[in-house]
């Protein structure tokens, strides 16, 4: 006699890292033709909670998207096994909050304690936003595209530093106040013999590092050359704030304290570990990771596989630093470990060049991914599938038959994810309850 789907049982065993849900691991049976919902349901009676928290369940690292029978048929797992299931708070899909327009390409976004964003434009312009959508400042003096910003500071909600890097072969180091309405180009950083196509600020901001197309990562300090006399340097808006300023010729120069080389090909992406100023990362085309000492001035490891590396980014946190490649892959690599070509995890959802990743600041499981394909997606390495993945072009719903438009950067700050391509728009979105715990929040 056949026993039907809905008489079919299994035996389970609940487990989960999130140590305020934590239930018995005692095996139960369960029907197999339960879902999320369902097994929702079992933990929450467990923990006893009268307002009900959703979760997802993973087993073998993938979440549950089907009844657990049809799981363990797709997967070749027998019913007749205890099956260990891993559960986390329900992740809510990021919101659309706003999306600002630019008129080129958005190739660099950076966002600064969730209330100021920082872009730059194939437009050769650098553009300071807030949270209404309003452009408080436009910042040229760049003769070709940006392709990298990153933020120094910002005092009292007024005076803000950042530095910008171009396709010139410049640095530019930049500081304006919208009290005054007012920006100073403070010096120009000459070195490199190509395009720079990113930079990083160390931890103690006394630093910074920048990779090219000319292979190399060269390391300058943050102090202003002297002799500086910053009044000849101030650019003044007149009336609007979102009026754009001719620029002044006259610019202070500024050369590297040293050259660091090691990579063939372009260094696509530098960062450092957000704990310890010393330790530099970067990623390359030669289809290596480095880690570099800055002190000595040295590459102390070498992480290879077999694919470009278009952007990389570090969690403090997890201690991983995450890698977008030309195979459409993310890789997790442990900068700890000695073998140079173990991968700790791969992840694989993306139909083209993964060009940009970004790290949660606040979870050490959650990253964000960018794409030429034109997608964002959303990911918990615990996981080898994504949480999330969305088109965000114009505000309209991808056409079946239309080409994607890339995505070149993307950014996760708290509850914040920004990203930016060659929809020639800055897009904003509220991560605020995705993966995050009771102790997070």
């Amino acid at each position: 006699m056949e026993i039907s789907q809905e008489e079919i049982q299994v035996q389970v065993r609940f487990v989960t890292k999130q140590t305020e849900y934590v239930v018995t691991d005692t095996p139960m049976i369960v029907p197999a033709r339960l879902r999320r919902y369902g097994l929702s349901e079992i933990i929450n009676h467990l923990l006893g909670f009268e307002k009900p928290i959703p979760f997802d369940f993973m087993i073998d690292n993938l979440f549950l998207r089907t009844s657990l029978l049809e799981f363990l048929e797709n997967s070749g797992l027998s019913t007749e096994n205890i099956i260990t299931i891993e559960y986390v708070e329900s992740m809510l899909p990021p919101t659309p909050l706003s999306s600002f327009q630019h008129d080129d390409w958005v190739s660099s976004v950076k966002s600064f304690n969730q209330k100021y964003f920082l872009t730059g434009s194939y437009d050769n312009h650098i553009r300071i936003w807030n949270t209404s959508g309003e452009c408080l400042q436009t910042f040229i003096g760049h003769n070709a595209p940006i392709k990298s910003v990153s933020w120094v500071s910002i005092k009292d909600d007024d005076e803000f530093s950042f530095l910008s890097a171009s396709q010139d072969k410049t640095i530019r180091a930049w500081r304006s106040s919208l009290e005054h309405n007012k920006y100073i180009s403070l010096y120009e950083c000459i070195g490199h013999k190509g395009s720079i196509e990113s930079i990083a600020v160390s931890p103690s901001c006394s630093e910074f590092a920048s990779g090219s197309w000319d292979s190399s990562i060269m390391l300058w300090t943050m102090e202003i050359p002297e002799n500086s006399d910053d009044d000849e340097h101030i650019k003044v808006q007149a009336s609007s704030k979102r009026r754009k300023v001719n620029k002044k010729e006259n610019i202070l120069t500024k050369y590297p304290i040293t050259t660091m080389n090691g990579h063939i090909g372009s260094v696509s992406s530098v960062i450092f570990d957000d704990k310890d100023s010393n330790k530099l990362y970067s990623g390359g085309w030669d289809h290596s990771i480095r880690i570099w000492d800055v002190e000595s001035r040295t590459n102390v490891d070498v992480k290879n596989c077999d694919k470009v590396v278009y952007g990389i980014s570090y969690s403090g946190k997890s201690g991983l630093i995450a890698s977008g490649h030309s195979d459409q892959v993310i890789r997790l690599w442990d900068p700890r470990a000695e073998d140079i070509a173990v991968v700790k995890l791969t992840l694989s959802s993306h139909k083209n060049w993964v060009t940009s990743v970004s790290w949660s600041t606040k979870n050490s499981f959650m990253l964000v991914s960018g794409s030429y394909d034109g997608t964002i997606k959303i990911w918990d390495i615990r996981s080898k599938t994504p949480l999330y993945t969305f088109f965000k072009q114009n505000n309209d719903k991808e056409k079946e038959n239309s080409i994607p438009k890339k995505v070149f950067c993307v950014d996760w700050d708290n509850d914040i994810i920004l990203s930016g391509g060659e929809d020639n728009q800055l897009h904003i979105y509220g991560s605020k309850n995705i993966g995050f715990t009771k102790n997070e929040k």
